[in-house]
């Protein structure tokens, strides 16, 4: 199954800059820029990429992107994180559950879950 998030943030009116994908068969994450976003108005990691045409990203960056938004595995304490999130085992899909994908590096925040199948 495949589930889409929409990627939004309050300097960018509310509105979806791109969407997040999530296939919970292979556990992969892929991440798509709204063509029509205005660059200038991007957080960096997304917006580099935008400048250079490239608006369909690869599986490799979006985990990237996606594992920047949270604690790394290996950090001191994080059993005591994830008991905080009610979560018994480190998931990058379950953690951007549970923190709606908020980051102390920019304003983006997860927005509209719809499953797709």
């Amino acid at each position: 199954m495949q589930k889409s998030f929409a990627i939004c943030g309050p300097a960018l009116e509310g509105r979806a800059v791109a969407t997040l994908y999530y296939d919970t068969d292979g556990k992969q994450f892929h991440i798509a820029i709204d063509p029509s976003a205005d660059v200038s108005k991007l957080p960096l990691s997304l917006k580099m990429h935008a400048e250079m045409g490239r608006f369909d990203l690869n599986d490799h960056f979006s985990m990237d992107w996606v594992r920047a938004r949270m604690c790394p595995p290996t950090r001191q304490n994080i059993s005591s994180i994830l008991q905080y999130l009610g979560l018994s085992a480190y998931d990058e899909y379950e953690i951007l559950m549970k923190t709606a994908g908020k980051s102390l590096m920019d304003d983006l925040y997860l927005d509209g879950i719809v499953s797709m199948i």
